[in-house]
C-alpha cells in the first residue's frame, strides 16, 4: 500500500540530485547555442583548486558556526528566563513578542536590516552615535560584514530555538525541580543536571534543524551584502548562485552545487554519530 508514495518520493528526490550529476560533468553556458561538451570531472577540478571555492568554503563554516553557537545560546536562555517567570502576569504576550521575529519573511528582515544598518540614517548607528561612539560600516566593512548579517539571522531564528526548547522545558515533570528546590539546588545547578540532560533530544533536533537551515544560507547574504564588500561574506551557496545566475555557467554551478551537499550530509552524519554515541539518539530507554 506504500509503495506508491515511496516510489513517487524516491522519484522527487532522486531525480533532480540524478540530473544534477550529470549536468556537472558538462561544461554549458545557458546562452550558448552550442551543445553542452562533455568535460568529465573537470568542473570538480578546477572547482577545488580555485581561490573563489576556498574563500566560500571558509566563510560558509564561519557564519554557520557564529550563528549556530549565537542561537543555540540565547535561545536556550530566553526558554529558560521565560520558563522561570511563566507564573507572572503578561507571560503570554512576552513569548509572543519574542516569537514575531520567526513570522517575518527572511528577505523581508534582510531589506529592513539593510537600512537599519545604514551608516548615514540607520536607526542602529544613530543610537550608537548618541551615545558619543562612531558606528561602523556594518555591511561595508569586510572586518564584520559577515558578522553582521549572521546577526541578522540569529535575531530571526533565536526565537525558534526558544520556542522548540521552551516546549521541551514545559515537558519535564515540576516534581523533579521541586525535589532539586528542597535539596537547596540552585538554579545554575538545575539547568545544568535536570534541565540539559531532560532535554538532549530536544536540543539535537534544534541544532539539527537550525545547522541544516545555516548550511545553505542565501537570500539574506544576497538581498544585504551580494557576498561582499570584496568576498567577505561570500559564502559557497551565493558562489553557486553567482555562477548559475550570473555568469550562466550551469556545469560549474551544478559541481558546486553537488559539493555542498556533500559537505552537508557530512557534517550531519558525523554530528549524528558523534551524538549516538553519548546515547542521545538512536537507543531505546531502558
Amino acid at each position: 500500500m506504500l509503495a506508491p508514495v515511496v516510489i513517487i518520493l524516491v522519484l522527487l528526490v532522486l531525480g533532480p540530485i540524478v540530473y544534477l550529476i550529470d549536468t556537472s560533468l558538462y561544461r554549458q553556458n545557458l546562452f550558448q547555442v552550442t551543445p553542452p561538451r562533455y568535460v568529465g570531472t573537470d568542473n570538480f577540478y578546477f572547482l577545488f583548486i580555485s581561490t573563489k571555492f576556498q574563500v566560500a568554503i571558509t566563510r560558509m563554516f564561519v557564519f554557520t558556526a557564529f550563528a549556530l553557537t549565537a542561537e543555540f545560546v540565547l535561545g536556550f536562555l530566553l526558554a529558560a528566563w521565560v520558563y522561570r517567570l511563566r507564573d507572572l502576569p503578561g507571560m503570554a504576550v512576552v513569548r509572543t513578542l519574542l516569537t514575531t521575529p520567526i513570522l517575518i519573511a527572511p528577505i523581508v528582515a534582510a531589506v529592513m536590516w539593510r537600512f537599519m544598518y545604514q551608516p548615514d540614517f540607520g536607526v542602529i548607528s544613530y543610537i550608537i552615535e548618541l551615545t558619543g561612539l562612531s558606528a561602523p560600516g556594518w555591511l561595508i566593512d569586510p572586518n564584520i560584514a559577515l558578522l553582521s548579517v549572521a546577526a541578522i539571522d540569529v535575531w530571526q531564528w533565536t526565537p525558534f530555538v526558544f520556542l522548540i526548547v521552551l516546549a521541551g522545558m514545559y515537558s519535564v515533570p515540576k516534581s523533579i525541580y521541586e525535589a532539586a528546590e528542597l535539596d537547596r539546588t540552585g538554579i545554575w545547578r538545575q539547568t545544568f543536571f535536570i534541565t540539559i540532560p531532560m532535554l538532549k533530544r530536544v536540543l539535537v533536533i534544534v541544532l539539527l534543524l537550525r545547522l541544516i537551515d545555516l548550511l545553505r544560507a542565501f537570500e539574506l547574504i544576497v538581498a544585504t551584502t551580494q557576498g561582499g564588500p570584496g568576498d567577505a561574506s561570500y559564502t559557497l551557496p551565493v558562489m553557486t548562485w553567482e555562477t548559475a545566475f550570473v555568469n550562466f555557467q550551469m556545469g560549474d554551478a551544478s559541481a558546486a552545487s553537488l559539493v555542498m551537499l556533500v559537505i552537508a550530509t557530512i557534517v550531519i552524519t558525523l554530528l549524528i554519530r558523534a551524538i549516538s554515541r553519548q546515547g542521545v539518539v538512536g537507543r531505546k530507554e531502558r
